[in-house]
């Protein structure tokens, strides 16, 4: 019997990075890319093509007739920061990860790891550490794609009541090297700073993780994780103007302290948004939500999933000079 990992969102920067982990790890993989998509794929991994909205799409893609061992990691998603709700969103976060559920009970997989996210739990307001809720509620979030992440959750907690083994996974803010696709907001951001388009902070910060700290857990979830349970991935927060200032100190820059305040780009950004869309700019850097992110308790504790997964972060600035490196900033 052989062991095979079925990775959906393959082609993502966590999907692919997890790929890359999983083959050092010498393990074989099956993934699932949408059509367009094989090319960023590496050389000894299966591919399928499909669409995790369209369950008929889905069903080579866990085909076992040879009673393998098939562990699904559920990359899947659409990660939004815009402010126009976009029904991709839900179709693919939501009814996506539904029918990924759906096949892995009728395919009897042994592990199930969904990748949600911290956006999904409703953070404590007095400012404590958030850790791993017991429950989540979709309602009580207002922006639609930490909703859709809290949707999904409650799908995976269904389903192991119905004897599926499924664990799920909350990252924080990733970034990290080897996004080929230059989809990661967060990584196009940071790059800007080490090009010195953004030379100082705005005031807040966020947690942020490590893309191949991310995917190392993930894979520790699929090993460890217990059914039904969640395991925050966070890194550790980091204030914006301290990002500005890593990025400044690896690319031989004076550091800053001018800060600007969260009232003020929070006013212009939706001026600002409007602005990068009329430009051709379907991904802009700046929305309301990218700011009110900034401004809200991102501090949250992998303490459980290093307690149970043995789940361990690196520290931000490894991240960053791994990043300048590849994107061979000078």
């Amino acid at each position: 019997m052989n062991r095979i990992y079925l990775v959906s969102g393959a082609s993502g920067h966590l999907g692919s990075t997890l790929v890359k982990r999983l083959l050092e790890k010498g393990e074989k993989i099956r993934a699932l890319v949408l059509a367009g998509e094989e090319k960023f794929i590496p050389e000894g991994v299966e591919i399928y093509t499909g669409d995790v909205r369209k369950i008929e799409t889905l069903k080579e893609f866990f085909h076992n007739e040879d009673n393998n061992e098939l562990i699904v990691l559920h990359c899947a998603g659409v990660i939004t920061i815009a402010s126009r709700e976009n029904p991709i969103v839900h179709e693919v976060n939501v009814e996506g990860t539904r029918n990924m559920l759906k096949m892995a009970l009728n395919s009897k997989v042994k592990k199930m790891v969904h990748v949600a996210s911290v956006h999904a739990i409703k953070e404590n307001e007095n400012g404590e550490v958030n850790t791993e809720p017991e429950e989540f509620f979709p309602d009580q979030l207002g922006d639609q794609y930490a909703r859709s992440k809290a949707e999904a959750v409650n799908l995976c907690i269904e389903y192991a009541k119905k004897g599926l083994d499924v664990s799920y996974v909350m990252p924080s803010g990733i970034f990290g090297p080897g996004d080929v696709r230059k989809n990661n907001h967060t990584v196009r951001s940071i790059y800007a700073m080490f090009k010195g388009l953004i030379p100082i902070g705005i005031e807040g910060g966020f947690d942020f993780v490590d893309v191949r700290d991310a995917a190392e857990g993930i894979i520790l979830c699929s090993e460890k994780g217990r059914k039904g349970e969640g395991y925050i991935l966070s890194g550790h927060y980091i204030r914006t103007i301290d990002l500005v200032n890593g990025a400044n100190k690896l690319c031989g820059r004076k550091e800053t302290n001018i800060q600007v305040s969260y009232k003020f780009v929070r006013f212009f950004a939706p001026f600002m948004e409007k602005v990068f869309l009329f430009f051709g700019n379907k991904k802009p850097l700046v929305t309301p939500y990218s700011i009110d992110i900034l401004n809200t308790n991102g501090h949250f504790s992998h303490e459980k999933a290093s307690r149970e997964l043995g789940y361990q972060p690196r520290e931000v600035m490894n991240t960053l000079r791994d990043m300048k490196e590849e994107l061979k900033i000078v």
